[in-house]
């Protein structure tokens, strides 16, 4: 089996980066695509993820926008 970096039920801070076809934000940990529906480009959020595939992973936003650059 391959090694994801996020795990069902694990909190992360993503940065969405760009939206994907459906309007879902999309970030990445370590490289691996996270969807987050209701994110906006440009925002950092914490996302708690809710289901992990292939090769992505949907997250929903759990916390406010960080101040991060």
């Amino acid at each position: 089996m391959v090694e994801r970096p996020v795990t069902a039920g694990g909190t992360h801070v993503v940065a969405i980066e760009e939206l994907g076809s459906e309007g879902d934000g999309v970030g990445y940990v370590d490289d691996f695509a996270v969807l987050v529906d209701g994110a906006a480009l440009g925002e950092t959020v914490r996302v708690e993820i809710t289901s992990v595939g292939s090769n992505f992973a949907r997250g929903e936003v759990v916390g406010a926008e960080f101040g991060y650059d």
